[in-house]
């Protein structure tokens, strides 16, 4: 009996240094996130304006891609210098024909086992003879706030070949779309604004990403078949040295899901593709931090070991029950506080009304949906291009 103790009580020392571990590196940034941090761009870099590719990868996006392209040409920028991309995986005829009516580019794409990569790819190769200085990446329900190229201009004029813009909810009238929007901004302050402040690259997010026209091509030639494209862009990046900014300012929208099931879907393609790259490249971020002293490449490695938000809640309640039985009860306890004061850091002061109590009361709902979306992950979700379901067809923000 005693040695089952002595077994038990090892393992409960590992579950607390390797979740503790995680709660420290969230605290560490969401603290650093609270003050204010401003990019080292000047008035000067407005000019010149450059010219910009804006390309919006869709695969079956039928119906919200023509008013996502119809917004995108909107921008306050001068219109002989930046030309909008749909590319179409899997359109119906009646999308096409209203997508063509606008003036935009439209690229047809068809593939076996579709990817973004794959229809980015494709783009910045029918893009290239025309010699555009920046690629903008969205997604397919995504829009940009007044002025966002404008800003991306600036950064990329300061010498940044990898910008990621300030992606943030558009909709926040369902007590889950509210849930999620804030999900959303406690990782931009935690990923993105905490590292930038602290001199680290931020993380990017798949969208709203702004680069280096010629860069971008040469880092996207060798990837196809991962659907998470923006963690190997990451990894490639940072292994060669290049600061990843982040403008807190340069704002795009995005379509928050507004349902458990839907949530669920999302977070079974998300959490697969954090699987994928924990099992490929957590290992090298430590030999890329000892043998090269890289730090941001291990940092961006490091964060495939994190366990996702909403489900490290559900942990905490669970062990803090387990821990009233056992001798590290008061170490669960600090944890647990030095948790949720991280959040409460991260999640900016606008979301501090009565709303967000009642937004709270849907964790649980959330928990079980990551606890589901866990077990549908299969060797396949990595690598997959998939739809999740918009409840909204022409939501302004």
């Amino acid at each position: 009996m005693e040695q089952i103790f002595l077994v038990l009580g090892i393992i409960e020392w590992f579950f607390l240094v390797v979740l503790g571990s995680q709660v420290v590196y969230l605290f560490v940034y969401a603290f650093a996130s609270v003050f204010k941090y401003r990019p080292n761009i000047h008035v000067e870099h407005q000019a010149p304006l450059n010219r910009v590719a804006v390309i919006i990868p869709g695969y079956k996006e039928d119906r919200i891609i023509v008013h996502t392209a119809s917004d995108a040409l909107k921008q306050d920028y001068p219109k002989e210098l930046y030309r909008v991309m749909v590319v179409a995986d899997s359109f119906a005829p009646e999308t096409l024909s209203g997508l063509r009516v606008l003036d935009i580019d439209v690229l047809e794409v068809s593939f076996e086992n579709s990817t973004k990569a794959k229809s980015v790819n494709k783009a910045l190769e029918a893009l290239a003879p025309f010699n555009f200085d920046m690629a903008v990446v969205l997604d397919s329900d995504n829009l940009m706030a007044p002025g966002y190229l404008k800003k991306v201009n600036a950064a990329y004029n300061a010498g940044f070949k990898v910008i990621q813009g300030h992606r943030t909810a558009k909709n926040q009238d369902q007590d889950f779309s509210l849930l999620d929007a804030i999900n959303e901004e406690i990782g931009n302050s935690i990923f993105r604004k905490g590292h930038r402040a602290l001199g680290v690259s931020s993380a990017l997010i798949g969208s709203g990403m702004a680069f280096d026209f010629a860069y971008y091509k040469q880092v996207m030639a060798d990837i196809e078949d991962v659907a998470g494209e923006d963690k190997l862009i990451e990894l490639k990046v940072l292994e060669e040295g290049q600061t990843i900014e982040y403008l807190e300012d340069a704002l795009v929208y995005d379509e928050k899901v507004a349902n458990a099931s839907n949530f669920s879907k999302q977070r079974t393609r998300w959490v697969g593709v954090q699987l994928y790259f924990f099992k490929h490249y957590f290992l090298d971020g430590f030999v890329k931090l000892f043998s090269k002293g890289n730090f941001g490449y291990f940092d961006k490695a490091f964060q495939m070991f994190l366990v996702p938000k909403v489900l490290l809640i559900g942990i905490f309640g669970v062990m803090g029950l387990l821990s009233l039985f056992t001798p590290l009860s008061l170490y669960w306890l600090y944890l647990m506080v030095l948790y949720f004061l991280a959040l409460a850091l991260a999640v900016p002061g606008r979301f501090y009304n009565a709303r967000l109590l009642k937004a709270l009361f849907n964790i649980p709902k959330a928990i079980w949906a990551m606890l589901l979306a866990i077990l549908k992950i299969n060797k396949s979700t990595a690598s997959k291009f998939e739809v999740t379901e918009k409840t909204v067809e022409n939501r302004e923000p």
